[in-house]
């Protein structure tokens, strides 16, 4: 009998276990999601930021991280931690994928990489804040 309940109880804490992880995989899902929708929305305006430079969904990511350091947001780390993955991993993706723009565009991974520590003259690379070639040509025609 304490055999079983012992495997039953391990049974019963594995579940829970992946019940959180499918949580913080959702949490961290819509966080990205989220977070790509506002800089789609402000695509226009060379995406979200905050403080005229810094992407919002870089400084959420941190701000929510922040947050699980003081005492009474605590009982919430987990979920505010995913949260803040996800907005991090927005921007993080949003960036290789300019990076990456660049890199198709310049022929080397330097020349991709330019301007990702404000090193270039060229539209910075970071988070949503650059405006791709078409989109800014589009804009001067109209």
């Amino acid at each position: 009998m304490r055999s079983f309940a012992g495997r039953t109880d391990s049974m019963l804490r594995g579940d829970v276990s992946r019940k959180d992880r499918v949580v913080r995989t959702a949490a961290t899902g819509l966080s990205a999601f989220a977070f790509g929708v506002i800089q789609g929305k402000h695509r226009s305006r060379g995406g979200a930021v905050i403080l005229g430079a810094v992407p919002v969904d870089l400084a959420a990511g941190a701000g929510l991280h922040l947050l699980t350091l003081l005492p009474f947001f605590r009982r919430y780390s987990g979920l505010l931690s995913a949260a803040g993955d996800g907005a991090i991993a927005s921007f993080l993706t949003t960036t290789g994928y300019r990076v990456g723009e660049r890199w198709d565009k310049g022929g080397s991974l330097s020349s991709g990489i330019a301007g990702l520590f404000g090193d270039s003259a060229a539209a910075p690379v970071t988070g949503g804040s650059s405006i791709a070639d078409r989109e800014l040509s589009a804009l001067v025609r109209d």
